[in-house]
């Protein structure tokens, strides 16, 4: 039987692989469906899909939370807390879907009133309602994928999210082809939707067979302990969406709406894959730290049932490490998070390396020359990521599964308003584009590289000099393994896919060896060996 790292990684890379597919179809079916669509019914679709987007604010972090819940109650073998915390969850997502639902209908009621005023065809309206059914789907199947996640088997939703990337990528382009529209687009993927629900409800069977979803399993005491965690997660949420959604509001404030295209296609496209690749690859930590915490007997279990009695001082102070006792965890525990810590930090520079020195070449190729404007924005912001990002999710993961993610409310909020004030700041100041990704990194690198590190350290129980010597070892030899790479692709890199694929396939050839000679530690490679050499023998056999 697979070890649940084992399972976890599998299931990360697939998770992975789907958003390539969902990458690579964005890429390529984008200019397909602009030139089939034509500009007002693309411009429907994008608003339907943004609309979907801030529905996703009703989550209120229960994704999150109900997953690392079901972790500490099946490594316990606490199969009554499986129960009746999933059974709970699945209900609160089904209000949840219900509550969407009711503001699709909303929306679609809307756009039809004022539909003479801006959409005299009445799409819209249509388009919006279809989304938000796709959408309230999707969060009943949420509940069922946390347990599931919950279970250490995050190889099956990891490849269902394959599986039904891939198919909505084809279905879309026959939709397309066959002359469908905004609406066929949006009803059929809702129906693949559902049909993913239906997979999620299976695979739980498999994952946890013990597990029984069941209305009379409902507990309000589960409903406190959900939301006790989730509220921090929401807030850690709603300043994510603070950074990443405000930059083009300032832009079109106070630059030209002209100025918003390039910074979006250049900045906030590429950023964001960058960043989405971190995140899927980074998901299962959560679920693994709680499970290596729920061994033990941590301050957590103590405290659960006093923790709404507390003042909300306390809790941040707490948070903080500021007050009360911290974790001390076991060797395990600190062995893991530096192994990820490092996996991580090499994985972020090499990425951030990638758009760096590929970015100039593959911008002309994808949408011309004439975006290079933005180009000095992007290579600031994602140096600085390429810097802490990678570490940085291994925090916010690391102090999720230990429960102690208030900090990552605290950090998210405040880079969020910093984000706003500086960005507003640098652009009065004349600097442009390149003041408004000032204004997102100056603050990011503060919190995220500074700040969280510390924090973390602090709940954790890890002594800051071992936190520092780890990172700032591993960014040094991962920084060394790009020399080379960078020479190659700034001299011999061009403008066509071609070219860009094959030399990032040689890159990435240059660059594991030194990590892997360098950067990792002699049980780090072992492990390694004896991976690829089951591997291969099983292959041979």
């Amino acid at each position: 039987m697979k070890k649940p790292v084992t399972r976890l990684l599998q299931g990360a890379g697939l998770s992975c692989a789907s958003l390539v597919v969902r990458i690579a179809f964005g890429l390529f079916l984008t200019p397909y469906m602009l030139s089939v669509l034509g500009d007002k019914a693309f411009g429907v679709f994008a608003l339907s899909s943004l609309f979907a987007g801030w529905c996703g604010l009703l989550d209120f972090g229960l994704t999150t939370t109900t997953s690392r819940y079901i972790t500490r109650y099946y490594t316990r073998d606490d199969w009554e807390g499986v129960n009746e915390t999933g059974s709970t969850a699945i209900m609160l997502f089904g209000g949840i879907s219900a509550l969407v639902f009711l503001l699709a209908c909303l929306a679609f009621a809307v756009a039809k009133f004022l539909g003479d005023s801006f959409d005299e065809t009445g799409l819209l309206a249509a388009a919006l309602f279809f989304a938000g059914l796709s959408f309230a789907i999707s969060k009943v199947s949420d509940g069922f994928c946390g347990v599931i996640k919950g279970a250490l088997r995050q190889e099956y939703t990891g490849a269902t999210a394959f599986v039904t990337r891939v198919v909505i990528g084809f279905v879309n382009l026959g939709v397309l082809m066959c002359g469908g529209r905004v609406i066929a687009l949006l009803v059929a993927n809702s129906v693949i939707t559902a049909i993913q629900l239906v997979a999620y409800i299976i695979l739980t069977r498999l994952a946890a067979p013990r597990f029984h979803f069941s209305i009379t399993s409902f507990r309000k005491k589960r409903v406190r302990t959900l939301f006790s965690y989730s509220f921090f997660a929401f807030l850690a949420q709603a300043g994510e969406i603070a950074v990443n959604r405000s930059d083009l509001i300032i832009i079109a404030a106070f630059m030209s709406i002209e100025d918003v295209t390039p910074y979006n296609l250049v900045v906030i496209i590429l950023t964001s894959y960058f960043n989405s690749f971190l995140t899927e690859g980074s998901t299962w930590e959560t679920n693994w730290f709680a499970h290596l915490a729920a061994k033990e007997n941590t301050e957590e279990d103590a405290e659960t049932s006093t923790r709404e009695k507390r003042s909300v001082q306390e809790l941040f102070l707490r948070a903080l490490g500021r007050s009360g006792d911290n974790e001390k965890l076991s060797s395990e525990f600190y062995a893991s998070r530096a192994t990820i810590d490092r996996a991580s930090i090499y994985a972020s520079i090499f990425g951030a390396f990638g758009i760096l020195v590929f970015g100039r070449v593959f911008i002309e190729r994808w949408i011309g020359a004439e975006y290079l404007i933005a180009f000095p924005a992007l290579a600031l912001s994602i140096t600085a990521q390429g810097l802490y990002r990678g570490s940085a999710e291994v925090n916010s993961r690391l102090l999720q599964g230990v429960a102690r993610h208030h900090a990552l409310a605290i950090g998210a909020i405040l880079h969020g308003i910093l984000n706003i004030i500086l960005s507003v700041v640098f652009v009065k100041l004349g600097l442009g584009l390149f003041g408004v990704a000032m204004g997102t990194v100056i603050p990011g690198v503060a919190i995220h590289y500074f700040w969280l590190p510390n924090v973390t350290c602090r709940l954790i129980g890890e002594r800051k000099s071992v936190y520092w010597r780890r990172q700032l070892k591993a960014t040094a030899v991962g920084l060394l393994a790009t020399i080379l790479p960078t020479w190659i692709v700034l001299s011999w890199g061009r403008p066509n896919y071609f070219s860009i694929v094959s030399l990032a396939i040689l890159t990435l050839a240059l660059y594991l060896p030194v990590v892997y000679a360098l950067g990792l530690t002699k049980d780090e490679r072992a492990w390694i060996n004896r991976v690829v050499s089951k591997k291969l023998f099983r292959h041979k056999a």
